[in-house]
């Protein structure tokens, strides 16, 4: 008895195959999922439960099957009265897979059925397992969905990508130029080749989130991303300071998370900073590793003069840590301290 944007409320917060499996049971509720405006469809849904790890490729090309038969349904369905604002699709790069997957969404996207698309690109190979080659070849193969379907790129605003290597193509072309929309840049061991540059000049760019996990950039250069709230890097490869920010005016909030590596020389905090004038949230961890970070603290008054909350986390024990209390005196405005101590695999705080 109740109306349909209530049962749509309810639909909206399971997996898209569990709403249609539920819309099966009753006659009131099975035009529902068509209604849906936002829909999620992720390929992890579609894998054996328990699933075995790791994972089997019958089991991986299965569970596309059945993803792209829902993506299909979803946006060729006759019953469709209305658009979908925005679709989540989380697959695996399986070309065949992907090439109707691209055909589909850019379809939608033409035909005024579908607004905003945001995809995660799976990846079952364990970082330390996969080859430059299959980065290279990943890369190719994304580059060249790009550029099968461009309607895809006009309504991309969440991307996330893992062990992609980008050496033999241009990754701020493709990551900055062609996906215009783009807000959320999420690249899980990716890079330019080891040891590379990264360097980000995109003046255009609407990204306001990026993540970075065990990407082997030696140095991240953010020269613009006027649009760029939040910035989040979680282990590094370079010796030195691996950020350095030009204009990033809307830069609220920086993770940065890293066990020293043997050659890794301390930097100074202030000199990472230069450049930024907003940050409120500043997240700092050692994962019990030595500090990469040099006590200061005058020089970063200016860096902390708006800052809310500080986390330092992953202290190791045996450190003495009454260096924080430089940045008390820095950031006269601090409203959350939070600080964690490592030792061995416990955490007190």
């Amino acid at each position: 008895m109740l109306t349909d944007d209530i049962l749509l409320y309810i639909l909206g917060r399971v997996s898209s195959r569990m709403a249609v499996r539920t819309s099966v049971l009753s006659k009131r509720w099975r035009h529902l999922p068509w209604l849906l405006p936002e829909l999620t469809i992720d390929v992890k849904d579609f894998l054996p439960d328990p699933c075995p790890d790791p994972v089997e490729a019958k089991h991986i090309e299965e569970a596309m099957v059945s993803l792209t038969k829902a993506t299909r349904s979803f946006l060729a369905n006759q019953q469709r009265e209305s658009t979908v604002s925005n679709l989540d699709i989380r697959l695996y790069l399986i070309n065949t897979f992907l090439c109707e997957i691209g055909s589909l969404v850019g379809n939608a996207v033409d035909g005024g059925v579908l607004k905003e698309f945001e995809l995660a690109v799976h990846d079952q190979t364990d970082p330390r397992d996969c080859s430059d080659e299959n980065m290279l070849q990943r890369a190719e193969e994304i580059d060249g969905f790009f550029s099968a379907y461009p309607s895809v790129l006009h309504c991309l605003t969440w991307l996330s990508l893992q062990n992609v290597n980008f050496e033999k193509l241009d990754m701020n072309h493709v990551l900055f130029d062609c996906c215009k929309q783009l807000k959320h840049l999420s690249l899980y061991q990716c890079d330019t080749g080891m040891w590379s540059l990264f360097k980000i000049d995109a003046p255009s760019s609407k990204i306001c989130v990026l993540e970075l996990i065990k990407c082997r950039f030696a140095r991240l250069e953010v020269v613009c991303l006027p649009k760029l709230e939040k910035l989040s890097w979680d282990t590094w490869v370079s010796e030195c300071a691996p950020l350095a920010f030009g204009s990033v005016p809307s830069l609220e909030e920086l993770e940065l998370s890293c066990g020293a590596i043997c050659d890794q020389h301390a930097f100074k905090l202030s000199e990472l900073l230069h450049g930024t004038t907003s940050i409120h949230t500043l997240t700092l961890d050692f994962q019990g590793e030595k500090l990469w970070v040099l006590p200061e603290m005058k020089q970063l008054c200016t860096a902390f003069n708006k800052l809310r909350e500080l986390r330092v986390r992953g202290i190791f024990v045996e450190f003495d840590i009454s260096w924080t209390s430089a940045f008390l005196v820095a950031a006269p405005s601090i409203e959350m301290l939070q600080i964690e101590v490592m030792q061995l695999s416990l955490f007190s705080s």
